[in-house]
């Protein structure tokens, strides 16, 4: 039996954000058993800086429940934006909150998509600088991690409504709006040492502002899904507009 996905949400997302990548997930070829963290908005804007254990936690119980449920013994999981940080923190054997969840002995395949690994952000700058300090890069050797950073929009100071933003939100993110990314993350704050760190050119962030290009589209997915890549070898792929 092929390991069954978690998929762990971004900012400010809900379940429902990610059920057209799930069904596809669960079509063929793919044939794959889904779960999504049941991460709301409510919870999100509950969340301060640097404490995630709720979320942190939901992630523990979806993995928990998708063994259960499915039998398997490993599972793959997809972590989108902020869920990324979330996922890594879930894998680590540290405590964290005054749990160690060592979510690492569960995992197989680890995938981030538009994670900002590194960034400056107020909003989460201590709870990211400990995940990249407690567990840097690729991390776990038996874990294979694949980073996706989308390049589509540049930022610009004056330029179109969506350069504008994009501006803010990768100054926000690392300090310097004149980057390239999906719209929201700046492609160089996505790539994790060690990982299969790849770049989708066309793709955007999120689903409620380019549902047919973003990560998650199902002719964006079989671009990074299982995606066949040298280790530690930066691709360039292209998405269609």
């Amino acid at each position: 039996m092929e390991n069954p996905v978690v998929i762990v949400g971004g900012w400010l997302s809900t379940p429902d954000d990610y059920r057209g990548l799930a069904t596809h997930l669960a079509q063929p070829p793919y044939n794959r058993i889904v779960y999504i963290c049941d991460i709301g908005r409510g919870l999100w804007l509950s969340l301060r800086d640097p404490e995630f254990h709720p979320a942190i936690e939901i992630v523990a119980r979806t993995v928990e429940l998708a063994m259960q449920e499915t039998g398997a013994t490993r599972i793959d999981m997809i972590g989108h934006s902020a869920g990324g940080r979330i996922a890594r923190a879930n894998l680590g054997h540290a405590s964290y909150g005054g749990t160690a969840y060592n979510g690492q002995r569960h995992v197989a395949n680890f995938t981030t998509l538009g994670t900002a690994h590194a960034t400056v952000e107020i909003y989460v700058a201590q709870f990211g600088k400990w995940v990249n300090e407690m567990y840097p890069g690729a991390y776990y050797s038996h874990i294979a991690y694949c980073s996706v950073a989308g390049e589509s929009v540049q930022g610009r100071r004056i330029g179109s409504p969506e350069q504008m933003l994009a501006f803010r939100s990768y100054e926000l993110t690392c300090g310097d709006g004149n980057e390239i990314g999906d719209g929201v993350i700046p492609m160089r704050s996505c790539f994790l040492q060690g990982a299969d760190n790849l770049v989708l050119r066309g793709v955007r962030h999120a689903p409620y502002n380019a549902p047919r290009t973003w990560y998650g589209a199902p002719e964006v997915v079989e671009l990074w899904y299982e995606g066949g890549v040298t280790r530690n070898e930066q691709r360039v792929m292209r998405a269609e507009r």
